[in-house]
């Protein structure tokens, strides 16, 4: 499927399941990608090192040469105004993806997301910034990182509410099975189904 450079992409699935394996595999062939990664732990194996940065500090991001950027914030940068600091220079770079980890690490319940993270989910496409937001629990997150996305990718599932939510959502049903191993549902919000598909085998 084609996804274009500004358009939002929401992946959902338990850990292990595949969410980042897809992920990792499809961002290394876009331009330019910056990474919110509050756990520290993601490696990008498919991005060549010259052509990768990370960082620790937010005020490290512009100095950045490469067009792949992974920001592993430092601990006193692990909160939500410095969230909202990330995604106000995101927002104002422009042409860029923004891919979030792990929403729930961003949005500490369903109610309260920064304000630059919704702006890009709303006036993001015209500045050509899109957010790819990765998440195990839809059931705990702000409705609007759902509602605005084009493109979905839904791995297995284990608790039944964030099936619920997603299909609350989108209204697509299939949503409610789970795929399987390493499988996942795609969905895209021009069309009436789900339809499932096989990644090659990789872990999270």
């Amino acid at each position: 499927m084609k996804i274009k450079q500004n358009e939002h992409v929401f992946i959902a699935g338990r850990t292990g399941s595949g969410k980042t394996f897809l992920t990792r595999k499809y961002l290394a062939g876009f331009q330019t990608v910056i990474v919110l990664d509050t756990k520290g732990t993601l490696t990008w194996q498919e991005v060549e090192e010259k052509e990768l940065t990370i960082v620790t500090r937010l005020t490290d991001l512009p100095q950045a040469k490469t067009s792949k950027v992974i920001y592993k914030p430092e601990y006193n940068e692990l909160s939500f105004e410095w969230y909202d600091a990330f995604f106000k220079y995101c927002y104002f770079r422009q042409n860029v993806v923004v891919w979030v980890d792990e929403v729930m690490a961003i949005c500490p319940n369903p109610h309260k997301i920064p304000e630059f993270y919704k702006a890009i989910l709303t006036r993001g496409r015209e500045m050509g910034v899109a957010a790819w937001s990765l998440t195990q629990r839809p059931s705990g997150i702000p409705v609007i990182i759902m509602s605005e996305a084009t493109h979905f990718f839904v791995f297995d599932l284990n608790m039944p509410q964030d099936r619920d939510r997603l299909v609350e959502v989108t209204g697509t049903g299939e949503f409610e099975e789970k795929p399987g191993k390493y499988k996942f549902w795609y969905y895209n919000v021009n069309r009436t189904k789900a339809t499932k598909a096989v990644i090659v085998e990789g872990k999270e």
